[in-house]
This record gives structure tokens, sequence and C-alpha cells, in this order.
């Protein structure tokens, strides 16, 4: 079952993209159980900033399962691989060697930008990765231009990697299948999405609590397996949200956006809350509909999303 939405809905997404003040919002998110697909502006291309590194991660497991890599073989972080941005390895000692998992699991867990570069590299490259995009992974309209660097030339790309939020939500939902790849290959993918650290998006207003094991607490109803992404002017989150308690199941979701006018680098920015606002409300469609012990999300601070 697929369709744009309509209604009610429409009207809550377009109240939402509102607090972007003029930014473009773009959803994707399908329902495991009921095979409800949702698609506001989906098919628009977007920046994925940080997303794309769960496609790159999956590629190099991939790559390992196919026996053209090994994720034990230790890479050696040399002061020209060093790109600025978020992450740890720009400000380790120069010469850190660190096998291709470890890697892996930095790009992801804190989105390392050198640790990613790395990674792609192992991949194959940029080709590689689109190859496997295009033709194996039904993402079409989503390209990697160019590793991720700050400092460019008149003729790199403006953005690291493009792409269309149906796409990820197709990533995503293989990954949770389980029909991406191998099981080895979906099972590592969503292992390394459990330790996003960034909760400022699809976590934000969901019920989640990912030390609750470790804490010896009772188990949250949802767990969130996602990548994020920022750039100026750009807030994305794509990932799997997964009810843990009776009824049980999966949304995949993907929710970029672009032209923010918010500049703040905190989770107060303006993209960050419309994406989190759209979890919720999704959870709500999907999930919690008719529950009247489902909670409230939040209310933005300010009227318009802003600080007061």
């Amino acid at each position: 079952m697929m369709h744009r939405v309509s209604g009610s809905l429409r009207e809550e997404l377009g109240a939402i993209e509102a607090i972007l003040h003029g930014g473009n919002l773009g959803v994707a998110a399908a329902d495991f159980a009921s095979g409800e697909t949702l698609l506001h502006n989906a098919d628009w291309t977007f920046p994925t900033a940080s997303v794309i590194k769960g496609p790159i991660v999956a590629a190099l497991h991939a790559g390992a399962v196919e026996g053209t890599l090994s994720l034990d073989e230790a890479v050696e972080v040399l002061p020209e691989d060093v790109v600025a941005g978020s992450g740890v390895l720009g400000k380790l000692t120069p010469g850190v060697r660190l096998p291709l998992r470890d890697l892996a699991l930095l790009a992801i867990m804190v989105s390392d930008n050198t640790a990613s570069n790395l990674c792609l590299r192992a991949a194959g490259g940029p080709e590689a990765v689109n190859r496997r995009m295009h033709e194996e992974w039904e993402m079409p309209g989503t390209t990697i231009h160019r590793p991720i660097k700050f400092e460019l030339t008149p003729d790199d790309p403006p953005h690291t990697a493009t792409g269309t939020p149906q796409d990820m939500m197709r990533f995503m939902d293989a990954v949770a299948r389980g029909t991406l790849h191998s099981d080895a290959v979906c099972d590592g993918v969503k292992e390394l999405l459990a330790t996003t650290i960034d909760s400022a998006m699809l976590p934000r207003y969901l019920e989640v609590n990912p030390h609750a094991a470790d804490l010896r607490v009772a188990r949250p109803h949802y767990t969130v397996l996602h990548k994020t992404g920022a750039v100026n002017g750009v807030r994305n989150d794509a990932g799997i949200i997964r009810r843990d308690t009776p009824p049980f199941g999966h949304i995949a979701i993907c929710v970029y956006t672009k032209g923010v006018k918010d500049a703040r680098w905190t989770p107060a920015n303006a993209g960050c809350e419309a994406v989190s606002r759209v979890a919720r409300l999704l959870v709500h469609r999907f999930w919690e509909k008719g529950d009247d012990r489902a909670p409230t999300p939040p209310s933005p601070p300010g009227a318009d999303g802003a600080a007061s």
C-alpha cells in the first residue's frame, strides 16, 4: 500500500515544514506490519549529508562477505587522510592504525568524516558504492559525488552526496527486513546504526533508552537505529524505528531538509525540530492512533519553532 499524504496528515506535515521558514521537507516512511508507505516530497533531491555513511558502511560489509576485503585489515590514518568536521580521528595521534570494522563504527557512531572517507576508499570509491546503490539496492536517485572535503575547488560538486528520501527509506527497509544483502551484512549494518550517539532528531520525542540493558531498567517501547546528517542549511535523519513491545514491528523512515535558514548548530535548530516532530507524528500515525495513552509530542520553543 503506497500513497502520498493527504488530508489532515498533509496539513500536519505542512505545519512542520513551516518552521523551516522557506526550507523544504522531504519524508518517506513505510510501516512493516501494514505495508503502508507515506510520501511527502519523497522524490525530490536533497543533500544527504552524513546519512550517506549508512550505504558506505553497508558496501564495506558487503565487500567483506564477498571476499574482496577484510574488516580486520588495519588502516593507518595518515595526516593527509584527515578531514575537518565531525569525528575524533583528527584529534588522535597521527599515524594511528585501526581495523576497517572500527573505522566503520566511528563513521556511524560519531559520524567521523575521516573514517567515512577511509571506508569509502576501501569499499572501492564512489563509483563502486554508486553501482551498488543504483543496480542492487533500488536507490537510483542517490549518488555519491566525491569524498568528504571542506576545501573545494571550482570543479568540485558542492555536496558529498545527494539523494531522495524514498531511496534512503528503501535502503533502511531492506536492512531491517534482511533483504539488502546477506544476513551478515544486514545484521552488521543494524548493529552499527544502533550506536549513533546523536539523538537530536528521529529519537528525540520517542520513548527510547539505548542504555536500558546496562542500567537494568525496563525496556522502552522503541529502539531507533539511524544515521544523522547535517551541513549548513540541512538537517537529516534516516533509519529504522523498531517497536520492542506489542504490537512489534518497525518503521523505515527518512526525513530530509534543505534551505533551513536557522544557523544554530545545536539540537534547537529548526531542522532538527522538524525531523523529530515528523518522527513522532508518524509513530502516532502508524502505531498509536486511537491510543489515549500515547504521549503528545512537545511543542517547539516559541510559536514559530525558534527560540523565544
